[in-house]
């Protein structure tokens, strides 16, 4: 969970569109600032436990990331967006070595929907199942995921370019300094067209 007071975009945009619906024309995205507050709450909970006598567990997960553009000097300021993902994932524990003296911990399969809930024209939504593993350098932990998108072809997309966006994996890494001190980043980059993210 985080809230940031003072979230600063360099490239708003003003318009939004997609291959299969068009451009988006309102006055919350035309009007919009470049500094919003951006909020995210986040949690996960164990479904069920030591499934097939292997010690595998499913779990359900739910993000909430928000943008809120409270600096545009009116008393109702309205959220930009919001995007609502849950997803639900099986994780099996494994032991073995890794080069470097690291050593694979976990693999596990999940399957994630994100949406912004809206209408047409403004609906933004896909889904995707996943591969992932879990490993350890010491106090690095690195996680990277494969994931295949699920949904309709043709107009009944509304998302049809995500993939080039958002490619077709990540990789989350920790860095943990102490116990309550732990550095974590996420590396996403597509090769075919060039897009990537680092958070």
């Amino acid at each position: 969970m985080y809230l940031i007071p003072l979230w600063y975009r360099s490239s708003p945009n003003y318009y939004p569109q997609t291959p299969t619906r068009g451009v988006t024309v309102n006055d919350v995205h035309s009007e919009q600032k470049h500094l919003e507050t951006k909020m995210q709450v986040s949690f996960k909970t164990k479904l069920l436990q030591d499934l097939f006598g292997t010690n595998a567990d499913l779990w359900f997960g739910y993000t909430q990331v928000s943008h809120w553009q409270v600096y545009k000097g009116s008393m109702s300021s309205p959220f930009r967006n919001t995007d609502y993902e849950p997803e639900l994932f099986l994780t099996q524990p494994v032991k073995a070595d890794l080069p470097g003296g690291g050593s694979l911990r976990m693999l596990g399969i999940g399957a994630v929907h994100q949406s912004n809930g809206q209408s047409d024209p403004l609906s933004r939504s896909w889904n995707r199942i996943y591969v992932m593993a879990g490993m350890e350098w010491g106090k690095l932990s690195v996680m990277p995921r494969l994931w295949l998108r699920i949904d309709p072809k043709g107009k009944d997309n509304d998302n049809p370019d995500i993939s080039d966006y958002m490619g077709y994996g990540d990789v989350r890494l920790a860095y943990q300094f102490n116990e309550k001190h732990t550095l974590p980043s996420t590396l996403r980059y597509n090769p075919f067209t060039g897009r990537g993210a680092v958070k």
